[in-house]
Protein backbone atom coordinates (compact mmCIF):
# COMPACT_ATOMS: atom_id res chain seq x y z
CA UNK A 1 0.00 0.00 0.00
CA UNK A 2 3.06 2.38 1.10
CA UNK A 3 5.91 2.63 -1.27
CA UNK A 4 8.97 3.83 0.84
CA UNK A 5 9.69 6.88 -1.10
CA UNK A 6 9.31 10.44 -2.04
CA UNK A 7 8.18 10.23 -5.73
CA UNK A 8 5.48 7.53 -4.18
CA UNK A 9 4.53 9.88 -1.46
CA UNK A 10 3.87 12.60 -4.07
CA UNK A 11 2.28 10.52 -7.01
CA UNK A 12 -0.20 9.71 -3.78
CA UNK A 13 -0.76 13.46 -3.17
CA UNK A 14 -1.52 14.34 -6.42
CA UNK A 15 -3.69 11.33 -6.98
CA UNK A 16 -5.67 12.97 -3.56
CA UNK A 17 -5.45 16.66 -4.25
CA UNK A 18 -8.74 16.85 -6.03
CA UNK A 19 -10.30 15.94 -3.40
CA UNK A 20 -8.76 17.75 -0.51
CA UNK A 21 -11.27 20.33 -0.17
CA UNK A 22 -15.29 19.97 0.17
CA UNK A 23 -15.26 16.47 -1.00
CA UNK A 24 -13.17 15.48 2.11
CA UNK A 25 -14.50 17.40 4.33
CA UNK A 26 -18.06 15.40 3.21
CA UNK A 27 -16.84 12.10 3.39
CA UNK A 28 -13.51 11.83 5.41
CA UNK A 29 -15.60 10.11 9.00
CA UNK A 30 -16.58 6.95 6.78
CA UNK A 31 -14.83 3.85 6.84
CA UNK A 32 -15.85 2.05 3.38
CA UNK A 33 -13.13 -0.72 3.88
CA UNK A 34 -9.76 -1.39 3.21
CA UNK A 35 -9.92 -1.52 -0.26
CA UNK A 36 -12.18 1.66 -0.73
CA UNK A 37 -9.96 4.52 0.05
CA UNK A 38 -11.00 7.19 -2.14
CA UNK A 39 -12.61 9.75 0.45
CA UNK A 40 -9.26 10.07 2.82
CA UNK A 41 -5.92 10.59 1.51
CA UNK A 42 -4.01 7.90 2.95
CA UNK A 43 -0.67 10.33 2.95
CA UNK A 44 -0.37 9.87 6.43
CA UNK A 45 3.08 7.09 6.50
CA UNK A 46 4.48 9.71 4.69
CA UNK A 47 4.02 12.59 6.36
CA UNK A 48 5.07 10.91 9.66
CA UNK A 49 8.83 10.73 8.42
CA UNK A 50 8.35 13.87 6.62
CA UNK A 51 8.97 12.89 3.28
CA UNK A 52 6.13 14.75 2.57
CA UNK A 53 6.34 17.77 4.61
CA UNK A 54 3.12 19.85 6.46
CA UNK A 55 4.22 22.78 4.64
CA UNK A 56 4.11 21.16 1.31
CA UNK A 57 1.23 19.42 1.88
CA UNK A 58 -0.51 22.95 2.80
CA UNK A 59 1.18 24.93 -0.19
CA UNK A 60 0.23 22.36 -2.73
CA UNK A 61 -3.32 22.19 -1.16
CA UNK A 62 -4.22 25.90 -1.27
CA UNK A 63 -3.57 26.16 -5.40
CA UNK A 64 -6.34 24.18 -5.57
CA UNK A 65 -8.64 25.11 -2.76
CA UNK A 66 -9.38 27.86 -0.75
CA UNK A 67 -8.68 27.87 2.95
CA UNK A 68 -12.35 27.60 3.73
CA UNK A 69 -12.99 24.70 1.53
CA UNK A 70 -10.16 22.80 2.57
CA UNK A 71 -10.48 23.76 6.38
CA UNK A 72 -10.94 20.13 7.15
CA UNK A 73 -7.94 18.51 5.53
CA UNK A 74 -5.76 21.41 6.98
CA UNK A 75 -7.02 20.88 10.28
CA UNK A 76 -6.15 17.03 10.16
CA UNK A 77 -2.94 18.06 8.60
CA UNK A 78 -1.91 20.39 11.73
CA UNK A 79 -3.24 18.10 14.24
CA UNK A 80 -0.31 16.08 14.34
CA UNK A 81 1.53 18.75 14.94
CA UNK A 82 -0.46 19.93 17.94
CA UNK A 83 -0.08 16.43 19.13
CA UNK A 84 3.69 16.57 18.80
CA UNK A 85 4.31 20.24 20.22
CA UNK A 86 2.26 19.30 23.12
CA UNK A 87 4.56 16.43 23.92
CA UNK A 88 6.89 18.51 23.39
CA UNK A 89 5.88 20.41 26.60
CA UNK A 90 4.64 17.94 28.49
CA UNK A 91 7.57 15.48 27.90
CA UNK A 92 6.89 13.12 31.32
CA UNK A 93 3.29 11.60 30.27
CA UNK A 94 5.92 9.72 27.18
CA UNK A 95 8.21 8.64 30.25
CA UNK A 96 5.21 7.87 32.39
CA UNK A 97 3.39 5.65 29.43
CA UNK A 98 6.60 3.58 29.48
CA UNK A 99 6.82 2.53 33.13
CA UNK A 100 3.29 1.67 33.00
CA UNK A 101 3.57 -0.06 29.65
CA UNK A 102 6.55 -2.45 31.02
CA UNK A 103 5.01 -3.11 34.13
CA UNK A 104 1.52 -3.66 32.47
CA UNK A 105 2.95 -6.21 30.01
CA UNK A 106 4.36 -8.34 32.90
CA UNK A 107 0.94 -8.29 34.51
CA UNK A 108 -0.92 -9.38 31.01
CA UNK A 109 1.71 -11.98 29.93
CA UNK A 110 -0.48 -14.80 28.94
CA UNK A 111 -3.63 -13.30 29.61
CA UNK A 112 -6.31 -14.98 27.20
CA UNK A 113 -8.13 -11.70 26.31
CA UNK A 114 -5.45 -9.36 25.97
CA UNK A 115 -4.05 -12.22 23.47
CA UNK A 116 -7.46 -12.67 21.97
CA UNK A 117 -7.43 -8.76 21.28
CA UNK A 118 -4.33 -8.90 19.61
CA UNK A 119 -5.11 -11.33 17.22
CA UNK A 120 -9.18 -10.36 16.65
CA UNK A 121 -10.57 -13.18 18.10
CA UNK A 122 -12.65 -11.12 20.62
CA UNK A 123 -16.25 -12.16 19.15
CA UNK A 124 -17.14 -8.72 18.79
CA UNK A 125 -17.12 -8.23 14.74
CA UNK A 126 -16.31 -4.80 14.07
CA UNK A 127 -13.34 -5.10 16.75
CA UNK A 128 -11.69 -7.86 15.32
CA UNK A 129 -11.40 -7.24 11.32
CA UNK A 130 -9.67 -3.64 12.35
CA UNK A 131 -7.27 -6.12 14.56
CA UNK A 132 -6.67 -8.30 11.14
CA UNK A 133 -6.37 -5.29 9.17
CA UNK A 134 -4.06 -3.34 11.26
CA UNK A 135 -1.48 -6.32 11.18
CA UNK A 136 -1.82 -6.94 7.92
CA UNK A 137 -1.87 -3.88 6.35
CA UNK A 138 -0.47 -1.02 8.98
CA UNK A 139 -3.32 0.98 8.86
CA UNK A 140 -6.47 2.04 9.99
CA UNK A 141 -8.53 4.77 9.22
CA UNK A 142 -8.80 7.37 11.59
CA UNK A 143 -12.14 6.53 13.03
CA UNK A 144 -11.58 2.76 12.87
CA UNK A 145 -8.77 3.71 15.27
CA UNK A 146 -11.25 5.71 18.12
CA UNK A 147 -13.65 2.89 17.91
CA UNK A 148 -11.06 0.54 18.50
CA UNK A 149 -9.42 2.12 20.99
CA UNK A 150 -12.68 2.89 22.96
CA UNK A 151 -13.92 -0.83 22.75
CA UNK A 152 -10.14 -2.11 23.61
CA UNK A 153 -10.33 0.24 26.98
CA UNK A 154 -14.07 0.56 27.82
CA UNK A 155 -15.91 -2.54 26.64
CA UNK A 156 -12.89 -5.30 26.76
CA UNK A 157 -11.88 -3.51 30.18
CA UNK A 158 -7.74 -4.04 28.74
CA UNK A 159 -5.81 -1.37 29.73
CA UNK A 160 -5.00 1.51 27.43
CA UNK A 161 -1.48 0.96 27.53
CA UNK A 162 -0.94 -2.00 26.17
CA UNK A 163 -3.65 -0.48 23.17
CA UNK A 164 -1.15 2.15 22.42
CA UNK A 165 1.74 -0.08 21.95
CA UNK A 166 -0.32 -2.39 19.56
CA UNK A 167 -0.77 0.28 17.43
CA UNK A 168 2.45 1.84 17.94
CA UNK A 169 4.10 -1.32 16.82
CA UNK A 170 1.69 -2.19 13.45
CA UNK A 171 1.04 1.84 12.22
CA UNK A 172 3.48 2.66 9.37
CA UNK A 173 2.03 6.35 10.31
CA UNK A 174 2.76 5.61 14.37
CA UNK A 175 4.67 7.91 16.69
CA UNK A 176 5.15 8.54 20.35
CA UNK A 177 2.88 11.75 20.00
CA UNK A 178 -0.04 11.03 18.51
CA UNK A 179 -0.72 7.83 19.08
CA UNK A 180 0.18 7.87 22.78
CA UNK A 181 -1.86 10.96 23.50
CA UNK A 182 -5.03 10.12 21.16
CA UNK A 183 -5.44 6.69 22.99
CA UNK A 184 -5.54 8.77 26.28
CA UNK A 185 -7.44 11.28 25.12
CA UNK A 186 -10.26 8.49 24.16
CA UNK A 187 -9.24 6.70 27.93
CA UNK A 188 -10.36 10.00 29.42
CA UNK A 189 -6.68 10.90 30.70
CA UNK A 190 -5.76 14.13 28.15
CA UNK A 191 -8.87 16.38 28.62
CA UNK A 192 -10.50 16.49 31.92
CA UNK A 193 -14.04 15.16 31.61
CA UNK A 194 -13.41 13.76 28.40
CA UNK A 195 -13.58 10.40 26.93
CA UNK A 196 -14.66 8.92 23.89
CA UNK A 197 -17.21 5.81 23.94
CA UNK A 198 -17.92 4.13 20.36
CA UNK A 199 -21.72 3.56 19.88
CA UNK A 200 -23.08 0.89 17.92
CA UNK A 201 -25.03 3.25 15.85
CA UNK A 202 -22.10 5.42 14.52
CA UNK A 203 -20.42 2.49 13.77
CA UNK A 204 -23.16 1.37 11.76
CA UNK A 205 -23.59 4.16 9.88
CA UNK A 206 -19.77 5.71 9.05
CA UNK A 207 -18.98 1.71 8.37
CA UNK A 208 -22.12 2.29 5.95
CA UNK A 209 -23.33 -1.04 7.24
CA UNK A 210 -20.26 -3.05 6.68
CA UNK A 211 -20.49 -3.56 10.34
CA UNK A 212 -23.67 -3.60 13.29
CA UNK A 213 -22.19 -4.51 16.36
CA UNK A 214 -24.55 -6.73 18.39
CA UNK A 215 -22.36 -7.16 21.51
CA UNK A 216 -23.36 -4.33 24.34
CA UNK A 217 -20.25 -1.71 23.68
CA UNK A 218 -19.79 0.37 27.52
CA UNK A 219 -21.65 3.42 28.06
CA UNK A 220 -19.64 4.64 30.67
CA UNK A 221 -16.42 5.18 30.82
CA UNK A 222 -13.90 2.46 32.20
CA UNK A 223 -11.47 4.91 33.88
CA UNK A 224 -12.67 6.99 36.50
CA UNK A 225 -12.53 10.59 36.26
CA UNK A 226 -10.67 10.73 39.23
CA UNK A 227 -7.65 9.65 37.61
CA UNK A 228 -7.49 12.29 35.51
CA UNK A 229 -4.18 14.25 36.80
CA UNK A 230 -3.05 17.49 35.23
CA UNK A 231 0.81 16.63 33.78
CA UNK A 232 3.46 18.77 34.46
CA UNK A 233 4.18 21.31 31.75
CA UNK A 234 7.58 22.45 30.87
CA UNK A 235 9.22 25.31 28.74
CA UNK A 236 10.15 24.48 25.19
CA UNK A 237 13.75 24.39 24.80
CA UNK A 238 15.45 27.45 23.33
CA UNK A 239 17.93 26.55 20.03
CA UNK A 240 20.53 28.01 19.92
CA UNK A 241 22.01 29.35 16.31
CA UNK A 242 23.73 26.91 14.26
CA UNK A 243 27.26 27.09 13.65
CA UNK A 244 28.87 29.02 10.30
CA UNK A 245 32.32 28.10 10.34
CA UNK A 246 34.63 24.92 10.46
CA UNK A 247 33.55 21.65 9.03
CA UNK A 248 29.70 20.49 9.37
CA UNK A 249 28.38 17.78 9.20
CA UNK A 250 24.54 16.56 8.71
CA UNK A 251 22.69 13.77 10.61
CA UNK A 252 18.95 12.51 9.29
CA UNK A 253 16.87 11.27 11.81
CA UNK A 254 13.14 8.99 10.57
CA UNK A 255 11.45 12.02 12.11
CA UNK A 256 12.04 14.81 9.63
CA UNK A 257 13.58 13.20 6.30
CA UNK A 258 12.84 16.88 4.51
CA UNK A 259 15.74 18.27 7.04
CA UNK A 260 18.39 16.99 4.25
CA UNK A 261 16.51 19.74 1.82
CA UNK A 262 15.73 22.35 4.79
CA UNK A 263 18.56 22.11 7.14
CA UNK A 264 21.33 21.58 4.38
CA UNK A 265 20.19 24.85 3.16
CA UNK A 266 20.45 26.41 6.33
CA UNK A 267 23.99 24.77 7.73
CA UNK A 268 25.86 24.07 4.13
CA UNK A 269 27.50 20.67 5.31
CA UNK A 270 30.17 18.86 4.35
CA UNK A 271 28.92 15.59 4.65
CA UNK A 272 25.59 13.85 5.26
CA UNK A 273 24.61 10.67 7.27
CA UNK A 274 21.16 8.69 8.01
CA UNK A 275 21.26 7.51 11.47
CA UNK A 276 17.85 4.88 11.87
CA UNK A 277 18.24 3.74 15.40
CA UNK A 278 17.33 0.06 14.85
CA UNK A 279 18.37 -1.04 18.43
CA UNK A 280 15.50 1.22 19.43
CA UNK A 281 12.86 0.03 17.17
CA UNK A 282 13.49 -3.55 18.40
CA UNK A 283 13.45 -2.67 21.52
CA UNK A 284 10.20 -0.11 21.06
CA UNK A 285 8.99 -4.05 19.70
CA UNK A 286 8.35 -1.95 16.07
CA UNK A 287 6.83 -4.57 13.65
CA UNK A 288 9.76 -5.53 11.07
CA UNK A 289 7.33 -4.05 8.51
CA UNK A 290 7.27 -0.66 9.25
CA UNK A 291 11.13 -0.48 10.23
CA UNK A 292 11.84 -1.55 7.24
CA UNK A 293 9.72 0.82 5.55
CA UNK A 294 11.39 3.88 7.73
CA UNK A 295 14.85 2.95 6.86
CA UNK A 296 14.18 2.61 2.85
CA UNK A 297 12.73 6.35 2.89
CA UNK A 298 15.80 7.08 4.75
CA UNK A 299 17.72 5.77 2.54
CA UNK A 300 15.83 6.97 -0.56
CA UNK A 301 16.32 10.78 0.77
CA UNK A 302 19.92 10.72 1.38
CA UNK A 303 22.37 12.32 -1.29
CA UNK A 304 24.37 9.22 -3.13
CA UNK A 305 27.38 9.77 -1.50
CA UNK A 306 25.56 9.62 2.19
CA UNK A 307 26.18 7.06 4.63
CA UNK A 308 23.62 5.15 6.44
CA UNK A 309 24.05 4.30 9.80
CA UNK A 310 22.19 1.66 12.11
CA UNK A 311 24.30 2.76 15.24
CA UNK A 312 25.95 5.02 17.31
CA UNK A 313 29.31 3.89 17.18
CA UNK A 314 28.58 3.57 13.53
CA UNK A 315 27.65 7.83 13.23
CA UNK A 316 30.52 8.54 15.99
CA UNK A 317 33.21 7.07 13.20
CA UNK A 318 31.38 8.70 10.46
CA UNK A 319 31.94 12.19 12.25
CA UNK A 320 35.41 11.41 13.24
CA UNK A 321 36.30 10.21 9.81
CA UNK A 322 35.43 13.13 8.46
CA UNK A 323 37.13 15.16 10.86
CA UNK A 324 34.45 17.12 11.54
CA UNK A 325 34.22 20.19 13.95
CA UNK A 326 30.21 19.80 14.56
CA UNK A 327 26.94 17.86 13.33
CA UNK A 328 24.01 19.40 13.03
CA UNK A 329 19.88 17.35 12.83
CA UNK A 330 16.66 18.96 12.83
CA UNK A 331 15.11 18.88 16.54
CA UNK A 332 13.98 15.20 17.45
CA UNK A 333 10.56 14.91 19.59
CA UNK A 334 10.02 13.48 22.44
CA UNK A 335 9.89 9.65 21.60
CA UNK A 336 12.77 7.29 20.78
CA UNK A 337 15.10 9.98 20.28
CA UNK A 338 14.76 11.06 24.09
CA UNK A 339 17.51 8.59 25.26
CA UNK A 340 19.47 8.52 21.75
CA UNK A 341 19.73 12.14 21.51
CA UNK A 342 21.83 13.04 25.06
CA UNK A 343 23.75 9.67 24.45
CA UNK A 344 25.05 10.71 21.07
CA UNK A 345 25.89 14.51 22.56
CA UNK A 346 28.49 12.82 24.67
CA UNK A 347 29.76 10.54 22.21
CA UNK A 348 30.32 13.71 19.84
CA UNK A 349 31.35 15.65 22.61
CA UNK A 350 33.89 13.09 23.55
CA UNK A 351 35.68 13.76 20.27
CA UNK A 352 35.50 16.99 20.43
CA UNK A 353 32.49 17.29 18.26
CA UNK A 354 30.09 19.73 18.99
CA UNK A 355 25.91 18.40 18.37
CA UNK A 356 23.43 21.46 17.32
CA UNK A 357 19.80 20.97 16.70
CA UNK A 358 17.39 23.47 14.71
CA UNK A 359 13.91 23.64 14.66
CA UNK A 360 12.03 23.74 11.01
CA UNK A 361 9.57 27.31 11.12
CA UNK A 362 6.63 25.07 10.75
CA UNK A 363 7.65 23.81 14.40
CA UNK A 364 8.34 27.04 15.80
CA UNK A 365 5.33 28.25 14.97
CA UNK A 366 3.40 25.90 16.16
CA UNK A 367 4.67 24.37 19.31
CA UNK A 368 4.31 27.35 21.66
CA UNK A 369 0.61 26.81 20.70
CA UNK A 370 0.41 23.19 21.76
CA UNK A 371 0.39 23.65 25.25
CA UNK A 372 -3.53 23.13 25.85
CA UNK A 373 -6.00 22.30 23.30
CA UNK A 374 -6.15 22.23 19.63
CA UNK A 375 -8.07 25.07 19.26
CA UNK A 376 -5.77 27.92 20.28
CA UNK A 377 -3.14 26.11 17.31
CA UNK A 378 -6.12 26.28 14.85
CA UNK A 379 -6.10 29.56 15.62
CA UNK A 380 -2.85 30.27 14.48
CA UNK A 381 -2.54 28.30 11.53
CA UNK A 382 -3.67 31.49 9.05
CA UNK A 383 -0.65 32.89 9.61
CA UNK A 384 1.01 29.74 9.16
CA UNK A 385 -0.26 30.13 5.60
CA UNK A 386 1.24 33.46 5.30
CA UNK A 387 5.03 32.48 5.36
CA UNK A 388 4.03 29.39 2.86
Amino acid sequence: MFKPSQSAAIDAFREFLPRAGRDYAASRNYDYGPDQRHNISMLSPWVRLRVLPEWTILRETLKQHSPSAAAKFIDEVCWRTYWKGWLQQHPGVWDDYLEELASTRRAFQRRADYEKAQIGATGIECFDAWARELIETGYLHNHARMWFASIWIHTLHLPWVLGAAFFHKHLYDGDPASNTLSWRWVAGLHTAGKCYLARASNIEKYTDGRFKPDAILANKPRIPETSFSRPEKVPLADVPPLPQAGRLGLILHEDDLSAVDWLARASKPTTVCGFFAEAAYRAHDIAERVIDFRRACMASALPASAKLASHTELVIEWAAHQDLDAVVLAEPPVGLWTTILPELRVRLEARGIGLHCARHWWDAHFFPQAGAGFFKLKKSIPQAIEQL
